[in-house]
């Protein structure tokens, strides 16, 4: 694995399913129904995803954010073995990071869990320990690139040196950038801009495609 550097992971549907990462802080702060009205809308057409996400910000209002790490396992879906996939990666000297187009604060969380060595996301604002339920700098597709670009800049490694996995339209920019890329859990039209796809519960599922990106890097 001598050419690859670093894996970059997507959150929502990528290693965490059903429970996203901004529905998550929702629920614990009881607009799990308020937030399913803004999801609806969303699946309807009637919202864009990022005009949804702002909506989404708001219904955290109040939120203590230590409740994100407290709660988190009682309530987020993962896929299986995600520390193990990490750990894997990690003896290879190969780097792996999370971004997200949900909140950083989610994203922080997921990174101490399971041992990831850096996180991006969007910011929602925190002031004294509680959401405010606004969103000072928003992370959509074409900054997921920008985020990774940042990473790499700071550590030396190379785009061509980068495997990007993720689930949705938001990762095909950052799939086109980096040197492989594989969907999980996606849509046909997701999987026709990855190099590999899987559909699995497992994330050890990943690692044969990593090594087979690694033999065409």
């Amino acid at each position: 694995m001598k050419n690859l550097k670093l894996v970059c992971f997507d959150l929502d549907d990528t290693l965490i399913r059903e429970i996203h990462s901004v529905m998550l802080p929702c629920i614990l702060n009881g607009k799990e129904k308020e937030h399913s009205l803004i999801q609806e809308q969303e699946e309807k057409g009637l919202l864009d995803y990022i005009s949804a996400d702002y909506l989404r910000s708001e219904l955290l209002l109040g939120l203590e954010e230590r409740k994100i790490a407290q709660s988190f396992l009682e309530i987020a879906k993962p896929l299986k073995n995600i520390k193990s996939v990490v750990e894997a990666l990690h003896e290879q000297n190969i780097k792996c990071i999370v971004i997200t187009v949900g909140p950083k604060q989610v994203a922080k969380v997921v990174c101490d869990i399971w041992g990831f060595d850096y996180y991006y996301g969007s910011d929602y604002e925190v002031v004294e320990g509680v959401f405010t339920g606004k969103i000072l700098n928003y992370i959509g597709a074409e900054q997921k690139i920008e985020c990774l670009q940042d990473f790499c800049s700071n550590n030396r490694i190379k785009p061509e040196e980068c495997i990007a996995v993720g689930d949705g339209s938001t990762d095909i920019p950052i799939f086109q950038y980096c040197g492989g890329s594989i969907a999980i859990n996606s849509s046909p039209k997701v999987q026709q801009n990855a190099m590999y796809a899987v559909d699995t519960d497992d994330l050890t599922d990943i690692l044969k495609y990593i090594g087979e990106v690694i033999k065409v890097l």
